[in-house]
């Protein structure tokens, strides 16, 4: 394994925050949903009612700290209705954007998760809000490290969204063990960790965008129970230090594939 990623997540094993429920009562399903998903960051989980505030939403905290909050019915929706399929094809519409959830969602910027091999639609979701994202703004890069290139054979969404990613304007470079490889690359930048020992335990998106406020990044290894630990990230700083390490610590120690038809 990598040492010089795996510090990013050591770094932040520590972080531990609250997510209060508020008047959740006549929504107990979808509430059941998202402390599902919130379980994996090892959060402490209160409910409480008071017939002075509105009913069903959320109040993230750190201590005694207010970080934020959220209605139940809007995150719900976002975290398990926003994310199928491609990148929207007309970049004027900012598919699955919701200012709303993403502000709440960058309060957990360093808190450590854990999810089982079941639960990787989470890390999907936040992999393709980044990769969106990017759709979006249509400059700057993206660093995806995918495990195995197999992965792309076999999500065909998947390697569309990133040849579309290179083709509109983002350096769009890909990180695996060399299991498959397509035709012609259309683009992307593929590097090679043939054994797997550098980066293939690792799943990871990061963009670094024109602006600071574009930057995000998804960091997760794969344990040998088949758990995900990691994070995800908005600060510029955090994404900028994986990307130099990405591009300055292991780039020249991969084999860069053929760009084109092979």
């Amino acid at each position: 394994m990598s040492p010089s990623l795996q510090q990013f997540i050591d770094e932040l094993e520590s972080h531990r925050r609250r997510i209060v429920v508020v008047n959740g009562t006549a929504v107990d399903e979808q509430i059941g949903d998202i402390v599902d998903y919130f379980d994996r960051f090892d959060l402490e989980t209160e409910h409480v009612s008071a017939s002075a505030l509105p009913d069903a939403f959320l109040v993230l905290t750190d201590g005694d700290d207010y970080l934020g909050s959220i209605g139940v019915a809007e995150l719900h929706e976002y975290l398990y209705d926003s994310f199928a399929g491609d990148v929207d094809p007309d970049p004027d519409v900012e598919m699955g954007r919701s200012p709303a959830v993403e502000g709440f969602l960058s309060r957990l910027d360093g808190n450590v998760y854990s999810l089982s091999a079941e639960g990787k639609l989470a890390l999907a979701c936040v992999s393709h809000l980044l990769e969106t994202r990017a759709w979006r703004r249509g400059l700057g890069e993206l660093h995806a490290g995918i495990q195995r290139f197999s992965l792309l054979r076999d999500d065909p969404a998947l390697w569309s969204r990133y040849r579309k990613l290179a083709a509109c304007g983002v350096e769009t470079s890909v990180y695996g063990q060399s299991d498959w490889t397509p035709a012609d690359w259309h683009g992307v930048t593929a590097y090679a960790d043939e054994s797997g020992a550098c980066l293939g335990d690792y799943w990871f998106v990061a963009y670094r965008g024109p602006e600071e406020r574009d930057d995000g990044a998804l960091l997760a290894r794969e344990d040998d129970d088949g758990r995900y630990t990691g994070f995800w990230t908005f600060d510029s700083d955090t994404v900028d230090a994986i990307v130099d390490t990405l591009v300055g610590d292991h780039q020249s120690t991969l084999t860069r594939l053929p760009d084109g038809p092979s």
